[in-house]
């Protein structure tokens, strides 16, 4: 009976994923979304063990051999439905092609080399002008430090004793500090993201976005921001989230989140933002706000989110999360 033969292997290649796992903890810095991989991986060789020993207790040959069939193609499925969680493995690097270190591979979520990844980090540019190196450094870290509302918080609408679970908090009564959009435009299997230079998640890749100005609607928010920082114009943008965060400083946000299918226009760097362009199953979530692969998989599979979260600086401490289909 072949299922007999083939439950030891089963049972290695789950306990091998299982290894592979645990040694991943060690870099949830950066390969956070390669270890949920692992881990999907393991649950579904672990549906094939548990199916593979029910088949040769159960059944008797040859209608066991002929049940394997169906368990594989359940199996298969399994793999399919997961394929954008499952299949992030490259060996080589999303930008230039080179071969990459068995060690990236394994634990870095960008699947990028390091010359890559070193020119994706932010720099500090000197602005000229009449002031010294040292000088102008200080004066751009100031002025970093005063668009952070992580650091200097608006005066209005500030909360005192924020409490750590989101269900402690009274959402009824909550007025933002501040209200934003972001909006990921995809195109050819990839999604436009940004390494932040400035102001809330400097050093962090998001999504192109800001605060919302007066007399704006968030539709329009979104296409003068990503004008602003990547010098593109997103076509037909439309809704797929909103997002409510509370900081333990007192700080509030409102997200409205947006889709675009198309754009106008050529990618640039300006001051703001450095422009990255990346294959959706390898959205680098270990680079990002640790919410977004909470949610931003969902909406891309199509669901419409609502969620609540609170953070202690850039730490989450707490979220809830509402689905539906997205109309």
């Amino acid at each position: 009976m072949i299922a007999a033969y083939v439950e030891l292997p089963s049972l290695l290649l789950l306990i091998g994923v299982m290894g592979f796992n645990l040694s991943q903890r060690q870099h949830l810095k950066h390969g956070e979304q390669k270890r949920l991989a692992s881990l999907y991986t393991a649950i579904i060789f672990l549906f094939l063990h548990v199916g593979l020993l029910l088949i040769s207790r159960f059944f008797s040959p040859p209608l066991a051999d002929w049940m394997l069939i169906p368990l594989a193609l359940l199996v298969g499925f399994l793999f399919w439905l997961g394929r954008r969680r499952i299949f992030l493995f490259r060996r080589s690097c999303a930008h230039c092609g080179a071969k990459l270190p068995i060690q990236t591979t394994l634990y870095y979520d960008d699947n990028l080399c390091s010359p890559c990844r070193d020119k994706n980090r932010p720099e500090v540019k000197d602005i000229g002008g009449p002031l010294d190196k040292d000088d102008s450094e200080a004066e751009n870290r100031e002025d970093d430090e005063s668009s952070d509302p992580l650091i200097n918080p608006p005066k209005h609408n500030l909360l005192e004793n924020v409490p750590r679970d989101v269900h402690d908090f009274d959402w009824e009564a909550w007025r933002p500090t501040e209200t934003a959009v972001l909006c990921y435009v995809f195109k050819d299997g990839q999604v436009l993201l940004i390494h932040k230079k400035r102001g809330l998640g400097r050093g962090k890749i998001n999504a192109p976005g800001g605060r919302i100005e007066d007399g704006e609607t968030p539709v329009q928010t979104a296409v003068r921001e990503l004008e602003e920082e990547v010098g593109i114009t997103p076509l037909s943008p439309f809704e797929v989230a909103h997002l409510s965060f509370v900081f333990t400083n007192g700080y509030s946000l409102k997200g409205h989140v947006f889709f675009a299918r198309d754009f106008e226009g050529s990618v640039i760097e300006t001051d703001e933002a450095v422009p990255i362009w990346t294959p959706v199953g390898d959205i680098p979530y270990g680079r990002m706000w640790e919410d977004d692969r909470l949610w931003l998989p969902r909406t891309i599979e199509g669901a419409f989110i609502e969620a609540r979260f609170i953070f202690d600086g850039d730490t989450m401490v707490s979220h809830h999360i509402n689905e539906k289909p997205r109309s």
